[in-house]
């Protein structure tokens, strides 16, 4: 056990140190903080049942804006960081060479998901906290609710990295990853807006079974609900499970 937590140690320190070495992770750093701000400053959330006004039009001191629209940001974002981690070391020969080493595939997995994560969280607070400080300073800020939705917002990455690591893993080029990620993740985040329309037994199940419901009716309003906690944590771990089984199985192929 020792082993496997050094050589996942290892793992998620290439892969991270890649992540701060690399053009592109800066990049979409930069993109991701501009339209996050631009949302909450101009346009604000009108779509779907979570309908709210930009910081201009509202003139109410909070962040719910901002943590409405990062589900569908994530559609675009989380494929971005994910597509290369096993799709570009299939297509460059790079993952027969770590097969080679003494690592085990579930240590792969965990060291390139924690990387990823802990990337992302730390994107996640560049772009948001300076702006949650700006709005302190212009009313009554509820920092609870602020950092409630960071760790919703959180979770809900975990969640989604956990899919789309394991979607690259599948694929040896770069733009199918993505574009099959980027897929998956924007038909879960359209699943709420179409449940109006569907029979309502269906409409219930597929309403549970999306995991940015469980980010619209807790986190996002500054609330914090541990059945979400539970949701988040067990398609984490189904999604690194399911990862873990296609790497395991190219090991042995």
């Amino acid at each position: 056990m020792s082993t496997e937590w050094g050589t996942m140690l290892w793992v998620f320190r290439r892969e991270l140190g890649a992540r701060f070495d690399s053009l592109s992770a800066l990049t979409v750093t930069i993109v991701f903080a501009l339209v996050a701000h631009g949302l909450y400053y101009f346009l604000g959330h009108p779509v779907g049942d979570l309908q709210l006004p930009s910081l201009w039009a509202g003139q109410v001191a909070s962040l719910q804006v901002v943590f409405a629209w990062l589900p569908l940001l994530f559609v675009g974002l989380i494929p971005a960081l994910t597509m290369g981690a096993w799709a570009e070391e299939r297509a460059s020969g790079t993952q027969e060479l770590l097969f080679t080493w003494p690592v085990s595939g579930r240590a792969s997995v965990l060291g390139k998901f924690f990387a990823v994560w802990f990337f992302l969280g730390l994107v996640l607070a560049v772009a948001i906290l300076p702006l949650a400080v700006m709005v302190a300073g212009l009313g009554d800020l509820d920092w609870g609710a602020v950092f409630g939705g960071l760790a919703g917002a959180f979770l809900l990455a975990g969640a989604c990295i956990s899919i789309s690591l394991f979607l690259s893993s599948l694929f040896t080029e770069q733009l199918s990853a993505f574009l099959s990620s980027a897929l998956l993740l924007g038909l879960l985040w359209s699943a709420g807006l179409l449940i109006h329309v569907m029979p309502p037994s269906l409409a219930d199940a597929v309403f549970y079974a999306s995991p940015y419901s469980h980010f619209f009716d807790s986190a996002a309003r500054g609330v914090f609900d541990l059945r979400d906690l539970i949701y988040h944590v067990s398609l984490m771990v189904a999604g690194l499970w399911c990862n873990t089984l296609v790497v395991e199985g190219r090991r042995w192929a």
